[in-house]
């Protein structure tokens, strides 16, 4: 059976941008539906899955995935006709009555008939009789229970909002999915996060991220009191309450002006981008952090003891935060914990595929290793040579083939501290860079951050990078449970205080670190060439970023690739058996 996945809004952001007068750029993300997305199942198993973005460049667009669409449908040699269900990661329409005063925005944003109509205008049949919504937070939850091979569990999703929640609790059991427990949209953890990334003069549903990184920096207790008020948890109901003032939540294309007020009141006035380190900015976006981290543990360990479930599973894009993600996993209660590498709503495409394929009959069937996000499109090394000799006035470049010659020259220009790109097999899903899509370089480099941060990435210099690093080595250097999450850069571990100046570039402010625990069986090419950083260096860890730049999507082509090289101060590219340089 074949079953398509879909996420996103497709008239979300025009509908933002034809009803509001010249809206700041950091707010032309505050609309529900972004990061759309296709995933593609057959017969239980995940052929391929991909965001729009990395398609089209737009960061996290919510447009209709046509893009994505086409991929994987390719990928799988499927036939539009062949598809027996098209599943949605919403379902506003069981809640048409909530939004009975904004009925023309329903209509045209949020109602299913703006997918379908999508659907049909790009050529598909049949749309109505295929099309299954599914609801949001249900998308979510199926999006991490599934691929965690766990049986029994409890499921927590949080985010900014589905239709009318924001939060929720699930049990799962043998394949089925019972809420618990939900909260609604104004007690969101995740608007909470959004509008004080907003307030940090940070993009809203898109820079949460660098809130993550800043805090690191600064003393939560200036505003800790703060934070304790406004964000409480019930011990005796396992519910958070924010104690936003009336009107807080309204207004999001414009910013949020009434809540903007609020913390204004309560701190500072609200500064503008600049990527400087203000003392009071790191304090606040501490506070913020550790307030956020304390529900969450609070709330996950409310609903462990009250279920009686040792396994976890995570989803939303609140579960990206990977500083709160480590203290989840270190409690004691927790034996086993998948955080799914989608966990913004990218990932709805996969779970509401996953559902709906459960629905229909076809029981999950996942990689033997564990879940593999490298669902994204590869290039053989033809179509990279056509990308190369399209660009033969501004390269060099030689084909060495995946040879051991081809990882012992990366390792020897890693070792000898140079920066490089590496490009190889499947894209990933999921905004993590994970070996496949990479910028890499020596974790004891010379001033690596500040070089990659300025020269490379062109990116804020407080930002942090994160390492990849040898199973085998990853105890000797990092203190960490090793659970899930850190095969997928998704939880943070400690620095040993011995090995902090032979990993000096991927020490955040804080002694953590967002590891990648990298075995052969998750992903052989990369795990070949930190092998051969290890006999170099004597470590197999590197630091790993996206292979991106600042307002870029993870990269996904050849073409794309060596265009940003040439536009970076990376040293080398090397793409699926070449060896790139500049003249």
């Amino acid at each position: 059976m074949i079953v398509l996945g879909l996420s996103g809004l497709p008239n979300a952001q025009d509908h933002l941008l034809a009803t509001t007068a010249d809206p700041h750029p950091l707010d032309v993300r505050n609309v529900q539906g972004l990061d759309s997305a296709a995933c593609l199942m057959v017969d239980g198993r995940i052929v391929a899955a991909a965001a729009e973005e990395r398609f089209d460049g737009d960061k996290g667009t919510g447009r209709f995935p046509v893009h994505a669409i086409d991929y994987v449908l390719r990928a799988g040699g499927v036939e539009r006709d062949q598809v027996r269900a098209i599943a949605h990661g919403f379902d506003y329409d069981r809640h048409r009555r909530v939004f009975a005063a904004s009925r023309d925005y329903f209509d045209s944003v949020l109602s299913g008939s703006t997918m379908t109509k999508a659907l049909e205008k790009a050529g598909w049949r049949d749309v109505a009789d295929r099309f299954r919504p599914v609801d949001h937070h249900l998308a979510h939850a199926a999006s991490a229970y599934y691929p965690s091979g766990f049986d029994s569990a409890l499921c927590v999703v949080s985010d900014g909002m589905g239709e009318t929640e924001s939060l929720s609790v699930h049990q799962a059991r043998a394949g089925e999915l019972k809420k618990l427990h939900s909260q609604p949209v104004s007690q969101s953890l995740g608007f909470l996060y959004s509008i004080c990334t907003r307030f940090l003069g940070f993009a809203s549903n898109s820079d949460e991220y660098k809130v993550m990184g800043l805090a690191a920096y600064g003393d939560p207790e200036p505003y800790r009191e703060f934070f304790e008020r406004l964000v409480t948890f019930d011990a005796a109901t396992g519910s958070i309450a924010v104690d936003w003032p009336n009107g807080a939540l309204r207004q999001p294309e414009s910013g949020y002006p009434r809540a903007m007020r609020y913390l204004a009141e309560a701190a500072f006035p609200p500064p503008t981008q600049s990527g400087e380190v203000v003392p009071a900015h790191a304090d606040f976006a501490a506070a913020l952090q550790a307030r956020l981290t304390q529900v969450l543990v609070a709330l996950v360990s409310h609903w462990l003891e009250r279920t009686g479930e040792t396994s976890l599973c995570l989803a939303g894009g609140t579960f990206l935060n990977c500083r709160a993600n480590q203290s989840i996993c270190d409690l004691p209660a927790v034996e086993r914990v998948f955080t799914q590498p989608a966990s913004g709503d990218d990932g709805t495409a996969l779970g509401a595929a996953l559902h709906i394929s459960h629905r229909l009959g076809d029981r999950y069937v996942g990689d033997a290793a564990g879940f593999q996000p490298y669902t994204g499109p590869s290039y053989t090394a033809d179509e990279v040579r056509g990308a190369l000799d399209e660009r033969a006035d501004g390269v060099t470049w030689r084909y060495v083939g995946l040879t051991p010659e081809y990882y012992a020259a990366a390792a020897r220009d890693l070792a000898e501290d140079r920066i490089i790109a590496w490009f190889h097999g499947r894209m990933e899903f999921g905004p993590r860079a994970l070996g496949n899509r990479s910028i890499l370089g020596l974790p004891r480099g010379e001033r690596i951050k500040e070089r990659i941060n300025s020269l490379v990435k062109f990116r804020e210099p407080f930002r942090p990078f994160a390492p990849a690093v040898l199973a085998e080595d990853r105890d000797r250097i990092f203190t960490t449970r090793a659970l899930a999450p850190t095969r997928y850069m998704l939880c943070t571990a400690g620095v040993r205080d011995e090995q902090r100046a032979a990993v000096s570039g991927i020490v955040h402010a804080d002694g953590t670190a967002r590891i990648q625990d990298v075995r052969e069986e998750y992903n052989s090419v990369f795990w070949t060439l930190l092998r051969a950083v290890k006999e170099r260096t004597g470590t197999g860890c590197v630091v790993n970023t996206s292979f991106n730049v600042k307002g870029q999507p993870l990269i996904m082509e050849p073409g794309t690739a060596i265009d940003t090289f040439l536009r970076t101060s990376l040293d080398r590219l090397y793409i699926e058996g070449f060896v790139v340089e500049k003249p």
